[in-house]
């Protein structure tokens, strides 16, 4: 189970349905959580601000992040 600080999931939510839309794919999240996380949440508020200015990134420079062949069939 993951956790989430309160404010978190949205600002991630906002990055992640941004790149989706530029990219017209799935953004891997759980594969950029060390992104997210704090020592206290997977999910943390300074990190979905990192996550979000990654995205950011990416989606200027117009180059979609790495996936893994394996992503979508491991166990989160």
């Amino acid at each position: 189970m993951f956790s989430c600080e309160d404010g978190a999931w949205s600002i991630i939510d906002d990055a992640v349905k941004k790149y989706e839309q530029h990219f017209h794919d799935e953004f891997p999240i759980y594969e950029y959580i060390d992104v997210t996380k704090s020592d206290d949440f997977d999910f943390s508020i300074l990190g979905a601000k990192k996550l979000a200015k990654f995205i950011d990134e990416h989606i200027k420079e117009n180059k979609s992040v790495h996936v893994p062949s394996d992503y979508h069939s491991r166990l989160y």
